[in-house]
């Protein structure tokens, strides 16, 4: 057990003479003192403070994701600069309202038909034999994708406020692909269904939200319980 060095005050040795009040003061404060740094110390290396203490770094992490995913720093100092901050506030919401143009329609078909083709082809290279190169290409594709997002900083996709509504249509879409892939009726050979589930984790990890962690915890035990029972 470790030893407690604690120095405490320097009390007179017996005196004929009384003490006065204010040297009464001073040396009960002193005792105090020392008794308080005592329990201090104790209570600090204590297993409740160290519990405590773990609490209090989590919520601190739990608070400090929060603000930096709803919190838009830069939109705030904007507005605090502004000498109309209602009329700013107004023009942003009806920005954020316009319709959408051609050029903003087409991008959203091109990338919409993109997906569609590409996860097409996908499944239909998993259908073909297991001599051809089709399985080694779309585990290619799936590894350059979690080279891509393991690339990108940390917590990239988590304010969710800054990214368009296609982009999120667009994680949708890839994440319930991969879903589908990790099932081991879905075509890919072991190599594929683990990339894939790489994959998703890296995205959930990126998106920085407990639902999606939770989510790719259910689909490891869905497909975990599909394998056993086959």
């Amino acid at each position: 057990q470790q030893v407690l060095c604690l120095k405490g005050p320097q009390l007179p040795d017996f005196e004929r003479e009384s003490l006065s009040s204010d040297e009464q003061d001073h040396y009960l404060d002193a005792l105090l003192s020392s008794q308080l740094a005592l329990a201090k110390m104790v209570c600090s290396d204590s297993p409740f403070a160290g519990a405590l203490r773990k609490r209090l770094l989590v919520l601190q992490r739990v608070f400090y994701a929060l603000s930096n995913k709803y919190h838009d720093k830069g939109k705030v100092k904007q507005q605090q600069h502004s000498p109309e901050s209602s009329s700013g506030s107004t023009d942003v919401h009806s920005v954020s309202e316009r319709p959408r143009s051609s050029t903003d329609a087409l991008i959203e078909m091109g990338v919409r038909t993109g997906l569609s083709l590409l996860f097409a082809l996908l499944r239909q290279s998993w259908m073909m034999p297991a001599a051809g190169p089709g399985l080694s290409l779309c585990n290619d594709v799936i590894h350059t994708a979690i080279e891509v997002v393991s690339s990108l900083p940390p917590l990239s996709l988590a304010n969710e406020s800054k990214i368009p509504p296609m982009g999120l249509d667009c994680l949708s879409q890839v994440t319930t692909f991969l879903k589908g892939v990790t099932i081991p009726n879905s075509g890919a050979d072991t190599l594929g269904r683990r990339l894939a589930s790489e994959l998703l984790l890296g995205l959930a990890a990126q998106r920085g939200a407990l639902r999606y962690l939770l989510e790719w915890i259910e689909m490891a035990l869905g497909a975990s319980a599909v394998v056993n029972t086959m």
